[in-house]
């Protein structure tokens, strides 16, 4: 059997604002990472994507640097604007590219790679380009793109037309048969996959380092993956010569190998992230930029291209739009596309720094590995949670808000150091939700919880108690559950001879005098800590020990009691500054079991006690003379120590016998049971009545006079009457 208070926490958790704050950060918790491996999955554009949110935000973070160190390998030739006004022509005829190979040769480039596409046949000068390409002392690359690449079964494929290059361009084998496999390709011309798998947003983030050609689809070949554009350049710079027997890229169980150089992580379609070295024309900036009207005319130095990989390719040409959003198109303003020959120069750049030396940091990056984003998400989400459950909404707010830029700034210098690319938006996420989710709940639950204490309890009780009142488990329905019984002191007070008094009053007068002492004596009692139960006429009724507990209930009713006919002279003082009659009130106490609840009818309900109890201290109140405080034996017991009483002989109630009912009237009270005894102050409410009631009459009789009353002799008449007095028989 469940223990009663554990029982209670099980029953009300959904009062225990931090256990609900634990439970939403776990729930959201659960939720972010769902979302994050969602987004992995239709990024990689792999099946079972659902929810396709793509969001990152880490792209204004990525870093910069001079594409040109530590090492000054590649170049990018550029087909621009400049370019085509200078050989006034466009498209270029393709001896223009057999030139430029000449000239780059001349100059000692290692590896010449052509971002462009040669598919369509264009007369003689395919002739002389094929004459280039078979006469080339080094290695050439031809790009071979495909318009509708699709990730398959976790690897990319060309689909749709196949635009294989020229088989005249790539073949030393003669045939009439243009698809045709090739049986004798020259040992110097490699293709490879210029394709480019986007993120869901439209940005490119990562490159397929292998794809499956069309060719292979259609039988017409029989290479069954073509390397990535930037790679098959990189691969002939680091083999050499022999790069026709050299080792492969391997890409396998989300890794890609090649030979003992390096491995390095790729997503579920075998594509690995970019490090871009900077925004659009980051190359051109760093000047490893030549046009190529420059280069196929030879004016160049030879020193920008020697022993450098060299991509050839259209950069910035108006109505070409092979170019494309990267990570770092977002670093400057207007967000700008970089052309396709950066991009793919941006993956050799890389490929280059791909080992680590004691120079520079590897350039490979990679997402931080999925369970440490769910530990970071869990940490996060918790002490978000706890921390906004545990202050308020305002420092809960400072605190998330904190919490964000330093989580950004620490990932950011983390990503930095370990070529991380942190995945920030699903803990921003994580966060604000947090926040968002346990701010929620305090608004919509325990605000409604404490409206509905403070429209129940306000009238009867001080704001403060209300308050704490309202942090109870459970709320109002805990509090008011069914009514109980519990011992209370209930605490009863009316005027002495207020009826007859208000007879001779004018209304108005009556409704303020009842005004001011209800008001006098509800502060009094407030202050402590009683509840109102009710106003009866000129009768309050109020109680102690519910609806929150107080030990000391007994005690306390006794001391506001004291307070009450020692503050006695502040209301006469303010009843007679508004030329009102000065009052007095008896005072009843009385402690004991009650049932207190929420009761009445269906369409009014009250807080209130009822019982023998009750109904005592009201009897008592009633035969209480003026600033006297009568109270029952239980209240005695409970306070002996802390106040001092004579015993009330020849009063009898109704239904009580004298043998076992005793009434006492309290006569002293002190601070502590050590402290000295302090006398009720009756005798002194006594005497200020009776001045102020002296002075109340004295300013009737001023008034009076003044108005020309004639009921009221002032003056010479009041002498001459009182003489006719003195000498008349009677």
């Amino acid at each position: 059997m469940i223990a009663a208070p554990l029982a209670r926490y099980i029953r009300y958790w959904y009062t225990y604002r931090i256990a609900v704050a634990v439970v939403i950060a776990l729930v959201l918790t659960g939720v972010m990472y769902f979302l994050y491996t969602q987004q992995l999955t239709c990024d990689a554009r792999q099946t079972g994507c659902v929810v396709n949110l793509s969001v990152h935000p880490e792209d204004r973070f990525a870093t910069q640097y001079d594409p040109g160190k530590p090492q000054d390998a590649v170049v990018i030739v550029g087909i621009d604007d400049s370019s085509v006004q200078t050989l006034k022509q466009y498209p270029l005829p393709r001896r223009y590219y057999a030139q430029a190979l000449e000239n780059l040769q001349k100059a000692g480039a290692i590896v010449v790679a052509y971002d462009i596409g040669f598919t369509d046949p264009s007369g003689d000068d395919d002739k002389t380009l094929a004459a280039a390409f078979a006469a080339s002392k080094v290695p050439v690359v031809l790009a071979y793109a495909n318009g509708d690449a699709q990730v398959v079964n976790g690897k990319v494929v060309q689909q749709g037309l196949d635009q294989i290059p020229l088989r005249s361009l790539r073949c030393a084998d003669a045939n009439a048969d243009s698809n045709a496999a090739c049986t004798s390709p020259y040992p110097n011309v490699v293709l490879a996959s210029t394709d480019l798998i986007l993120d869901q947003d439209g940005v490119l983030r990562r490159i397929p380092l292998s794809v499956q050609p069309a060719c292979f689809l259609n039988t017409t070949c029989s290479t069954a993956a073509l390397d990535t554009f930037g790679f098959a350049a990189y691969r002939p710079f680091q083999l050499g010569q022999d790069f026709q027997t050299g080792p492969d890229l391997s890409v396998s169980n989300g890794t890609a190998t090649f030979g003992q150089a390096w491995s390095a992580p790729v997503d579920g379609s075998g594509s690995i992230l970019v490090n871009f070295s900077g925004p659009p024309g980051n190359f051109e900036i760093n000047h490893h930029y030549l046009s190529f009207d420059k280069v196929v005319s030879g004016n160049f130095d030879a020193d920008q291209v020697k022993d450098k990989i060299v991509m050839i390719g259209a950069y910035g040409l108006t109505g070409v739009h092979d170019e494309q959003l990267v990570t770092t198109s977002f670093s400057g303003n207007p967000t700008l596309l970089m052309a396709g020959v950066e991009i793919h120069a941006n993956v050799v750049q890389m490929l280059l720094n791909a080992v680590s030396n004691s120079i520079t940091r590897s350039r490979f990056v990679n997402a931080e590995p999925p369970w440490v984003l769910l530990v970071l998400l869990l940490l996060l989400g918790l002490a978000t949670g706890v921390g906004v459950a545990r202050v308020t909404v305002l420092w809960g707010l400072l605190g998330a808000v904190g919490a964000l830029v330093l989580f950004t700034f620490g990932m950011s210098a983390l990503a930095t150091f370990n070529n991380w690319v942190p995945d920030l938006f699903h803990p921003w996420l994580a966060i604000a939700l947090t926040y968002s989710g346990v701010t929620a709940y305090r608004f919509l639950y325990e605000d409604r919880e404490k409206r509905k204490v403070t429209a129940l309890f306000g009238h009867y009780l001080k704001p403060e108690i209300v308050d704490q009142l309202a942090k109870t488990r459970g709320g109002v329905d805990d509090i008011l559950r069914g009514g109980e019984r519990r011992d209370i002191s209930l605490f009863f007070v009316d005027i002495r001879g207020f009826t007859s008094m208000s007879e001779s009053m004018a209304a108005s007068d009556v409704t303020e005098v009842v005004q001011m002492y209800l008001d006098h004596l509800s502060g009094i009692i407030f202050t402590w800590d009683g509840t109102i139960d009710k106003y009866v006429g000129d009768e309050i009724m109020a109680f102690w020990n519910a609806p929150r507990q107080q030990e000391d209930h007994a005690l306390l009713a006794i001391r506001c009691a004291y307070d009450c006919i020692n503050r006695a002279h502040e209301l006469q003082e303010r009843l007679l500054a508004k030329g009102l009659p000065p009052i007095r009130y008896g005072i009843g106490i009385n402690t004991g079991p009650a049932v207190v609840g929420n009761m009445g009818s269906r369409s009014r309900l009250q807080y209130t006690a009822l019982g023998d109890t009750v109904n005592t201290a009201a009897r008592f109140c009633a035969h209480a003379p003026a600033f006297q405080v009568l109270i029952g034996q239980q209240t005695y017991e409970m306070c002996r120590d802390y106040i001092a009483v004579d015993l009330v002989p020849g009063v009898q109630l109704k239904g009580k016998s004298a043998e076992t009912f005793r009434i006492y009237d309290v006569t002293a009270i002190r601070q502590t049971p050590d402290s000295p005894w302090v006398q009720f102050p009756t005798q002194l409410a006594t005497q200020s009545h009776h001045t102020y009631t002296a002075q109340y009459t004295q300013q009737t009789v001023i008034a009076a006079g003044e108005s020309g009353s004639r009921d009221i002799l002032v003056g010479q008449e009041a002498q001459d009457a009182l003489a006719r007095q003195a000498q008349s028989p009677n």
